[in-house]
């Protein structure tokens, strides 16, 4: 049973060309609701005006705070630029760039040497380490309060003195700048995203948050040579 599961994961990732690797996660187990007991008939005496619903909750209570909200929270985070000695003014804002496969971009290619340090944009804690055949190897982490996620994918190697859970401080070198996963191999690269956390908790498939400008990018001419 196990094998066929993996049969379906690979076969999953391999159709769908993407830098952000598919995730697997059972979703949890939890009890049958028991059938609603009837509730005895009230008077028409005893009747009172119902008051309005209050708004709909999640199950832990959270409710996503507005897009512009996490803007401005994201710039209170003043973010680094997550490679090191990269310059922003020769990077481009490829977020709404299209892909293979109908897809479109929704990060930013920092382009750098193999082996550059990558930097943590921010403080916060690592969630995950995974190595993919679409993000290669890459890495998720979240920002103090939980509301925002960073993706860095293609590494050429992690740092070894990272390790999930571990917390860590803007600039932290995570890892190093490679070509992993479905990356150009000529063409190494920092694959980096921002994601709003989101209210069910799977925070590998946030919404993303074009990170360009709060990095202190400049727009320019459309690159020619498509990147992952």
């Amino acid at each position: 049973m196990r094998s066929t599961s993996r049969l379906w994961l690979s076969a999953l990732l391999a159709s769908t060309a993407c830098a952000r690797p598919v995730l697997y996660y059972p979703e949890p187990l939890t009890a049958e609701p028991k059938p609603a007991e009837p509730k005895p008939a009230e008077s028409p005496s005893r009747r009172v005006a119902e008051s309005p619903r209050a708004p709909l909750m999640t199950v832990s209570g959270y409710l996503p705070p507005s897009a512009s909200a996490d803007m401005e929270y994201l710039r209170s985070r003043q973010l680094i630029v997550p490679v090191a000695g990269a310059d922003m003014t020769r990077v481009e804002d490829s977020f709404n760039e299209p892909r293979e496969g109908a897809r479109v971009h929704r990060a930013i290619d920092i382009l750098a040497p193999r082996g550059t340090p990558i930097l943590a944009a921010d403080d916060g804690r690592i969630m995950r380490m995974t190595t993919s055949t679409l993000g290669g190897i890459s890495m998720y982490t979240v920002d103090p309060d939980q509301r925002i996620v960073y993706y860095y994918a293609h590494m050429d190697h992690y740092n070894d003195a990272m390790t999930p859970g571990r917390t860590i401080a803007k600039g932290d070198t995570l890892g190093f700048v490679g070509t992993t996963g479905n990356a150009p191999k000529n063409m190494p690269h920092l694959h980096f995203q921002v994601m709003r956390w989101p209210a069910d908790g799977k925070y590998w498939n946030g919404e993303p948050i074009d990170p360009f400008d709060l990095l202190g990018g400049h727009a320019q001419a459309a690159a020619s040579t498509p990147r992952r």
